[in-house]
């Protein structure tokens, strides 16, 4: 009978595993995945928290910005930009344009797609949200050197990068 390999726990504090014990975490404690999608929420929670009275447009910043600083992209570019698939991000392409944050313009020259651009109502939300959203990343910017936010962000991108289909 093979002898039993001692395993470390990995336990998730009592807060998080919302009793007063620690809950076992077992082989997932320790998965790059497990914990890059934790992180990830834990991030996205406090965002949404401090972006709260901007409503459904906190989620929707990086697409603002992309555009912005994009003008003329594509929503097919945008989709894997920010890593969805285009019939997922119609929706939510739909939802700004009928606030008149973004309009959806067909160039001459390819009548299958649309270009984006953002409107001037939308450059004012996105600079309501970046105040926002700079903050945040300075609350984020306290857990790490800038040697370790660098590593960190370099170590995602490799992620992304490795990933992407």
């Amino acid at each position: 009978m093979p002898a039993k390999i001692a395993r470390k726990r990995r336990d998730m504090p009592a807060e998080a595993a919302g009793s007063s014990r620690q809950l076992n975490l077992g082989w997932l404690g320790g998965t790059i995945g497990f914990n890059l999608r934790v992180a990830q929420e834990a991030s996205v929670q406090t965002y949404l928290r401090s972006v709260a009275d901007a409503g459904t447009l906190a989620w929707r910043f990086a697409m603002l910005e992309f555009i912005d600083l994009n003008p003329g992209l594509t929503q097919a570019a945008l989709a894997k930009a920010i890593m969805r698939d285009t019939s997922s991000l119609t929706p939510a392409l739909d939802d700004l344009c009928k606030r008149g944050l973004v309009t959806r313009i067909r160039p001459d020259h390819d009548r299958r797609s649309y270009e984006l651009r953002i409107t001037p109502r939308g450059r004012v939300a996105i600079g309501e949200l970046k105040t926002k959203v700079q903050a945040h990343e300075r609350d984020l910017d306290r857990l790490f050197t800038r040697e370790q936010r660098s590593q960190l962000i370099e170590m995602l991108r490799q992620i992304a990068r490795s990933l992407d289909d």
